[in-house]
């Protein structure tokens, strides 16, 4: 999930976080400056998701049984990540078949961050 910063409100804040039918998953915040390359993104987002969120939403024996749906940013289509995915035997959608502009199988991109935009919106920052 991203929150995109605009020309209104010069600052902004990237948090990662994501949904599933057994919950939630921690958000996770990128460091303000950082660079989001694969490193980054593995170290950062995916081995704390991997290692903290997975077994707390599936226990062992549904392990299996979820999938990982991510947007294609670069980070997460490159081939470092791609083989980080591979290695560990995460089941995942390829960016061949993601559907971007699908509402229904994009429920963060177009339910929960343009929820938390118009929440921003309402509200006079003065940091971040």
């Amino acid at each position: 999930m991203i929150i995109q910063q605009n020309i209104s409100r010069p600052k902004g804040v990237m948090v990662w976080g994501g949904i599933s039918s057994r919950g939630k998953t921690t958000l996770r915040f990128v460091q303000p400056g950082a660079k989001i390359n694969s490193n980054y993104y593995i170290n950062n987002i995916l081995q704390p998701f991997l290692q903290r969120d997975i077994p707390r939403l599936f226990p062992k024996k549904e392990r299996m049984k979820w999938f990982l749906h991510q947007d294609s940013a670069p980070s997460h289509t490159s081939q470092q990540s791609i083989e980080y995915l591979k290695k560990y035997k995460i089941n995942y959608i390829t960016p061949e078949e993601w559907m971007p502009s699908c509402p229904d199988a994009a429920p963060m991109d177009y339910a929960i961050c343009n929820y938390l935009k118009r929440q921003l919106n309402k509200t006079q920052t003065k940091t971040i």
